[in-house]
């Protein structure tokens, strides 16, 4: 009897260690599968779908670097290539240029007039080779005491810009005197121009200096210049 029980306890004790590890299989079985862990080695792997036409496209122009995210593979934003020439035309009635006429490119003339009387003629001659524009006024000064030009009278501003072709000319008239004041004149025998810029009434370039046949009198606050004008006879009487 005492070796019978004791089969039968180690049958029985084998029984339950069989029992407790199916038991525990099957609960590993059941945690794996609802907790989404991957698959052990001895399950078949899913397969990855494949890549469509468009996705392999779109990678391989992405991992060339030639693409934006197109798949084309091909840059578009490549800059087109420069010829060297500008196509833009100048523009403010400048003609071929907007060079500004200054002493550099110009021959000034100034010669007393006999009327009016105290008037002085200025000529601008371009001796360029190209086309430049008489801008604005002339700026001028008899001495080098007058801290700024003369006046400019404002009802002679031109239709348009003066331009000169090399060998044209522009002409101002300056007068030298106005109505007695009681204040005191000098006399000089040289006028000195400044040239203004398409922009702004500063003064641009070299000036250009021309003498009188003989000195005049000058009142610096009296005096007062023309714009520059293509045609000399639209201030001949002025």
């Amino acid at each position: 009897m005492r070796t019978t029980f004791r089969i039968t306890a180690a049958a029985t004790t084998t029984l339950v260690a069989t029992l407790a590890l199916t038991a525990c299989g099957s609960d590993s079985g059941s945690d794996a599968a609802l907790s989404g862990d991957k698959p052990s080695a001895s399950s078949p792997a899913t397969a990855a779908p494949a890549p469509t036409a468009g996705d392999a496209a779109g990678s391989k122009g992405s991992d060339s670097g030639k693409g934006a995210g197109t798949g084309s593979g091909k840059h578009t934003g490549a800059p087109a290539k420069s010829t060297g020439k500008s196509t833009k035309k100048p523009s403010g009635g400048g003609g071929d240029t907007d060079a500004p006429c200054t002493g550099a490119n110009v021959k000034l003339t100034a010669t007393e007039v006999n009327r009016p009387v105290n008037h002085i003629l200025l000529t601008v001659t371009n001796t360029g080779k190209t086309m430049c524009n008489a801008y604005d006024a002339p700026a001028v000064s008899f001495s080098n005491a007058q801290q700024s030009p003369i006046a400019v009278d404002k009802d002679t501003i031109p239709q348009a810009v003066v331009s000169l072709a090399p060998g044209a000319s522009a002409y101002a008239m300056v007068r030298t005197l106005g109505e007695d004041d009681g204040s005191e004149s000098y006399n000089t025998g040289q006028v000195v121009v400044y040239f203004r810029g398409k922009v702004g009434m500063e003064s641009t370039g070299p000036s250009a200096y021309a003498k009188l046949s003989k000195s005049v009198a000058v009142v610096d606050s009296q005096a007062m210049a023309t714009y520059w004008q293509s045609d000399l006879s639209s201030i001949e009487a002025w």
